[in-house]
């Protein structure tokens, strides 16, 4: 009995030891096949839960790659978009030039005219313009809404908002991929400063031209009017007008310009307006207040003088406005892209990093979980060997019996 129990024992303790060694060599057999030594958390702890981090980290890496891929589409969209309208803002600016010449012919402004209103609907479809998801450029957050459509009086309207859209390209990075349109084409600085000149009263003959008009008080939103008048000495003397109400009669004296100071609480005004040009008795100049000029106005204004007579002192000047407000336009479509091209270098930046940090994670990740090759083999070796012992220690059991030795 005792026998008995004792073989019965042995030969379940060389079946649990050959069962190991399979196990073993089961187990080296697969990680040479996928090349990881670490299968599961039980293998190595301590390792796979550094290596799960690493992977997560890895996860997010590609996030941003993908967010960074996006952004430099956008952004890509964006800066040809500004290309194409600075080029159409100088070719606009170069026909007015030439409209300026009075010894043009009418066919040749009827023509000039022509391409310019070419230029304004290029403006209109850039302005308009969709990336490669639909979307619209320049309308803000209202994406799916065209931000540019021209009301019955032919005025340009903006329907999107004064937001942009940005792309997260690391933790607490985000990226600027569009320009809210109102801002763009409509937020261009004033070359005159607080006011836009309107020449409606200038008289046959005129030469003027405002070239600046500033107001020191901000919350001024008066209207004003400047008239001249021959004070019969040769010279002129001005009259301004505020809300329709004159200020009184003064010298002008080019030199000086202009300049209207009201102390009044609650009524407090510093003007400083300067003119440039021949004067003629009876001229007269609105200023309309506005630090911005919008460039669809701009377009409209010029296209409505482009067939006038060059004798039209009105027609000359406000040619020779928006000839000021197309070169402040170049500036600031400049200075839009100049934005772009910083988003280009911060995608760009942020892009190298992300790849020197997901190498630097693989290369971590590796070393806790890749498999090293020579010594799995050599493993496997011996595993293979001591599976080999326990299968012929095994076969020898298997045979034992009391009546080999009766």
């Amino acid at each position: 009995m005792i026998n008995r129990v004792s073989t019965f024992s042995q030969y379940q303790n060389l079946t649990s030891n050959l069962m190991r060694k399979q196990g073993a060599v089961n187990n080296t057999n697969e990680q040479l096949a996928t090349g990881k030594r670490i299968k599961t958390a039980g293998d190595d702890p301590v390792a796979s839960v550094s290596t799960q981090n690493y992977k997560q980290q890895l996860v997010q890496i590609e996030q941003f790659q993908k967010s960074i891929t996006l952004a430099n589409n956008r952004l890509g969209t964006l800066e040809t978009s500004l290309k194409n309208v600075e080029s159409h803002i100088d070719s606009s600016k170069q026909k007015l030039i030439g409209m300026i010449n009075g010894a043009m012919a009418g066919d040749d402004k009827t023509a000039f005219k022509n391409e310019l209103e070419s230029l304004y609907g290029g403006l209109m479809n850039l302005a308009n313009v969709q990336d490669e998801g639909g979307n619209y450029v320049f309308a803000g957050h209202q994406s799916s809404t065209q931000p540019f459509v021209e009301d019955a009086n032919g005025k340009v309207q903006y329907l999107g908002d004064s937001g942009h859209r940005e792309a997260r390209i690391d933790t607490s990075v985000h990226v600027q991929t569009s320009q809210a349109g109102d801002h763009v084409f409509m937020g261009i600085e004033n070359p005159f400063g607080d006011y836009r000149p309107d020449y409606a009263g200038l008289q046959d003959g005129s030469e003027l031209s405002m070239l600046s008009a500033t107001n020191a008080e901000l919350n001024d939103n008066s209207l004003y009017r400047v008239d001249f008048h021959d004070n019969g000495n040769g010279g002129f003397d001005y009259e301004l007008f505020r809300d329709g109400n004159s200020q009184g009669v003064q010298p002008y004296d080019p030199s000086q310009g202009i300049q209207f100071i009201d102390n009044t609480p609650g009524n407090e005004a510093n003007l400083d307006i300067k003119f440039d040009g021949e004067l003629k008795p009876g001229d007269s100049v609105t200023l309309d207040k506005t630090s911005t000029i919008d460039l669809f106005q701009t377009m409209n204004d010029a296209i409505n003088f482009s067939e006038s007579p060059s004798s039209s002192p009105e027609a000359r000047a406000s040619l020779q406005r928006s000839i000021e407000e197309l070169n402040a336009a170049y500036v600031h479509m400049n200075q839009r892209r100049a934005e772009v091209g910083t988003g280009l270098k911060t995608l760009e930046t942020y892009e190298a990093q992300h790849q020197d940090f997901e190498l630097s994670l693989n290369k971590a990740k590796g070393s806790l979980e890749d498999l090293d090759y020579s010594k799995a083999i050599i493993e496997l070796n011996e595993d293979m060997l001591a599976l080999q012992a326990s299968q012929a220690a095994f076969n020898q059991t298997k045979q034992l019996s009391l009546f080999n030795y009766l």
